[in-house]
């Protein structure tokens, strides 16, 4: 089987995306996100802790070369990097500082390129591990 050249990059993105996730979420959870959903705290807390054991899963069966874990990691990365868009692009365009200012906004930021890189590099691994199979 012949490693794709697009394998490295998306396991490393991966763990960026995995890194950008966790901060990200300690953000929300200090800015009161979850209560804008109306959740409680264990809730918040499990429903955390079983996203990053997906990413992180995801990445870990992306590291052995796994179809699956490709084609997950660019799913998950397309849709956390069109909700974070959705939900944070147009307070961060609002007037005034957003949450703790440049911080919160590398984060926002941060999160969404990797989840974008992600999504792009774990889609063309995943097209090249499906051709090779």
């Amino acid at each position: 089987m012949t490693v794709s050249r697009w394998h490295w990059p998306a396991v490393l993105s991966a763990a960026g995306f995995s890194a950008f996730s966790a901060v990200h979420l300690i953000d929300e959870f200090v800015w009161g996100a979850p209560s804008e959903f109306h959740l409680t705290g264990p809730a918040t807390e499990m429903l955390a802790l079983a996203y990053m054991v997906a990413v992180i899963g995801l990445t870990v069966a992306a590291s052995h070369r796994s179809p699956t874990g490709y084609l997950g990691l660019a799913i998950g990365g397309s849709l956390i990097a069109i909700a974070d868009v959705s939900k944070h692009g147009i307070e961060m365009l609002a007037a005034g500082s957003w949450r703790s200012g440049l911080t919160s906004e590398f984060l926002a930021i941060g999160l969404t390129l990797f989840a974008l890189l992600t999504a792009i590099t774990s889609f063309r691994a995943w097209r090249t591990a499906s051709r090779d199979r």
